[in-house]
């Protein structure tokens, strides 16, 4: 009886210690760093990055307009017209 419970004194002292180990390592481990924000979350001071829906829905309409315009042309014209419709409404 004496034996077994200083086994079980032994194993549940050996059992708290290594809790206590692994909570103060866990505690000395450096935060990381914020990362920053994405490209596509807005941002602040950037009033430009938010669209509401009707202003999204024109500006794509504008811009399906002007690659309309870009039809009629060939070769490098209509690639330069598709380039400076892109570059326009932001669409790479």
């Amino acid at each position: 009886m004496n034996k077994l419970l200083s086994v079980l004194t032994a194993g549940a002292t050996a059992l708290i210690l290594a809790s206590g180990m692994s909570a103060a390592a866990e505690k000395s481990k450096s935060r990381p760093a914020e990362e920053p924000p994405r490209a596509s979350e807005n941002q602040p001071g950037d009033p430009a990055a938010v669209k509401t829906v009707p202003e999204q829905a024109s500006q794509d309409q504008e811009y399906i307009a002007a690659l309309k315009k870009c039809d009629s042309l060939k070769g490098s014209d209509k690639q330069q017209c598709v380039d400076a419709a892109q570059r326009k409404f932001s669409r790479m």
